[in-house]
């Protein structure tokens, strides 16, 4: 059998012309560059042809549609065979902080990639926003595709001198980020490069021309309020907050939710990749509840394709659906599976995949690093580690604003990427190599140790949290994976076709070691990946293994809390039995959204559900 195995590789190196490593990351194996393309090499010989995953959408095309026209704004979606329905209305921005579309009665049909909208219609008793005396407006277009499934919700700024003609337009922001108890990041969109202007504490920061601007704010005092604008657009006075001072023991509220990604029912449940109706529904309870920041770590859209500008589009999708809360207060986002961008091989009822290289310009990390504008970190990647096969040179994709830490007061919440370098099905196909789901790496790890001993010693940090998309402890959906794959020690990377030396199991116990027993500053671990609610206690009488269990055991000094909240709109899944599953409660399959309360050394939470505001669960930290 070995000897036909053997001969059928050399006949399929012979059959595929031009085979070679060219351009493929030394990481993975059996991933070959031909000249129709690249193609994964199975140990029988057999060839796996890449292929496309998604609808073929691009945010773009959304984006460059509207044009000026006499009568109101034509668009063209540039695609003769789309068809479906816009609708649209104004957003009257002067009048509202939290401002919405208002969608006329009507509707027009786009056939052959076209249609257009009249505003003439929207003159004299339907003239909202004052257009016809100002000559200039925003106007918010919903695109649904054939079947009435949403795919955008766009607005483009428009003037009228005789002809209506497109302006440059804020198209996803304004919104804060890097929030400081001295300043902020603003970052903004444009439906085309411009220059940006903000004003704000008196004076007008500049930004030369770009599509993207994320501005940086300094000199502010803390805990200050001050009002700011983006000067030549289409827009209003915002506002935003600085923190306290590192240390304050200034009471504060901060929420935590993961796992938007669209959900059944039709309608703003599904907005292309996201469920912008629950996550709007979350936004208004955070404004209701006077929230400071919301943490959201991961399945924040459907993901698991294989286009960049397909990723971007569920990702404005889902941006759009914090909007326009998101213009007053910042939200850190995680990194989850459902943000896998991927090469794909195979058929789509077989196959193999693994996230999409050049790691610095395809791959799923740099798409959502284009995408959001998180706090950084010393960390790199996982080049230098020690199963790296080419140390002097990059090798693995970059941990950028994935792995990072941020303060709010007297607590701080570490951010970790447990979907690194995912290579989905990695477990049953070791030989693409890449790295499994929930698996934290080497030197993600050493930074969380390094982390976790600066925050020990800082006097001025009382709570920390440590969030990250993926349970130590599943409870259900997926306990055949996440930190436990049904109790099998086994899974782990591959690297450059060869495995790791430590299994699943093991590395969630050296991350328990570090947050329980060399911490004592952790107050809870933030998951999600379950799309469910539930608290886990994690202590001493905890159980934690399968019955068949070889290795040492670990011993937790102390407790603390898995706080599981992957309720944010994704379908739901039910509890399922586990060892741990009489340290389990609180389970919910509800919608809802967990605020922790924090009063200096006081920290309690409260889980509330966003549809009907009934408090589901509560918690008094010891």
């Amino acid at each position: 059998m070995k000897v036909l195995s053997f001969l059928a590789i050399l006949v399929t190196l012979l059959v595929v012309s031009s085979l070679s490593s060219q351009d493929v990351p030394s990481v993975y194996s059996n991933i070959l560059h031909t000249d129709s393309g690249y193609v994964f090499l199975k140990s029988s010989g057999e060839v796996l042809k890449e292929f496309k995953r998604g609808k073929g959408y691009e945010l773009q095309s959304f984006v460059d549609a509207p044009k000026g026209s006499t009568t109101g704004i034509d668009f063209n979606f540039k695609d003769s065979t789309f068809r479906g329905t816009i609708y649209y209305g104004f957003i009257n921005i002067r009048e509202e902080a939290y401002h919405f579309p208002v969608y006329f009665k009507t509707s027009v049909t786009i056939r052959g990639g076209l249609a257009s909208v009249n505003l003439i219609d929207l003159g004299g008793k339907y003239d909202m926003i004052n257009w016809e005396k100002t000559n200039h407006g925003l106007l918010a277009y919903r695109v649904a595709g054939r079947d009435g499934a949403l795919l955008y919700d766009g607005r483009i700024a428009f003037k009228y001198d005789g002809k209506f003609e497109v302006q440059p337009t804020i198209v996803e922001g304004p919104t804060i980020h890097k929030l400081s108890s001295t300043g902020a990041t603003v970052r903004i969109v444009l439906n085309k490069p411009a220059k940006a202007s903000l004003w704000i504490n008196r004076k007008i920061i500049e930004s030369e021309k770009a599509l993207i601007h994320e501005i940086e704010v300094t000199g502010l005092e803390p805990q200050t309020t001050y009002s700011y604008e983006l000067e030549g657009f289409e827009t209003r006075l915002y506002s935003l907050t600085t923190t306290p001072e590192r240390g304050s023991k200034t009471a504060f509220t901060f929420s935590y939710a993961s796992d938007s990604r669209d959900g059944q029912g039709g309608g703003e449940r599904d907005l292309y990749g996201a469920n912008a109706y629950i996550m709007n529904r979350i936004m208004a309870l955070n404004k209701l509840r006077n929230v400071k920041f919301m943490q959201f770590s991961g399945d924040m859209i459907s993901g698991y394709l294989t286009s960049n500008s397909e990723m971007d589009l569920q990702y404005a999708n889902w941006k759009r659906s914090l909007e326009p809360f998101s213009h007053y207060m910042p939200v850190y986002t995680a990194f989850g599976n459902h943000e896998a961008l991927l090469r794909i091989f195979g058929t789509r009822k077989s196959y193999v995949s693994i996230d999409k290289f050049p790691f610095d310009t395809q791959s799923a990390e740099k798409t959502y690093q284009d995408n959001f504008c998180n706090p950084e970190s010393d960390l790199l990647s996982e080049d230098g580690s020690q199963y790296d096969p080419n140390p002097d040179q990059t090798d693995f994709p970059s941990y950028k604003e994935t792995v990072y830490s941020y303060n709010y007061g007297n607590i701080e919440v570490v951010v970790l990427n447990s979907n690194y370098w995912y290579a989905p099905l990695a477990h049953d196909n070791p030989k693409t190599s890449g790295n499994i789901h929930a698996y934290i790496m080497d030197n993600q790890l050493k930074w969380l140790k390094k982390k976790l001993e600066d925050l020990e010693a800082d006097r001025q940090i009382q709570h920390v949290f440590v969030s990250l998309h993926t349970p130590f402890f599943p409870n259900g959906g997926h306990v055949k994976d996440d930190m436990w794959y049904s109790g099998n020690n086994d899974p782990r990377p591959y690297v450059a076709g060869k495995a790791v030396e430590k299994g699943i199991i093991e590395r969630r116990d050296e991350l328990l070691d570090l947050l329980n027993n060399q911490s004592t500053k952790v107050k809870a671990i933030l998951t999600g990946d379950e799309h469910n609610y539930a608290r886990t206690l994690i202590g001493a009488g905890t159980s934690k293994y399968p019955l068949e269990w070889p290795l040492k055991k670990l011993e937790l000094k102390r407790s603390i809390w898995q706080i599981n909240n992957g309720s944010a709109g994704a379908p739901y899944y039910a509890q399922e039995k586990t060892p741990w599953t009489p340290f389990v409660s609180g389970f919910s399959t509800q919608n809802v959204l967990v605020l922790f309360h924090v009063a200096g050394a006081k920290l309690t939470m409260e889980v509330v559900n966003p549809l009907t505001f009934e408090k589901v669960d509560e918690l008094v930290f010891e």
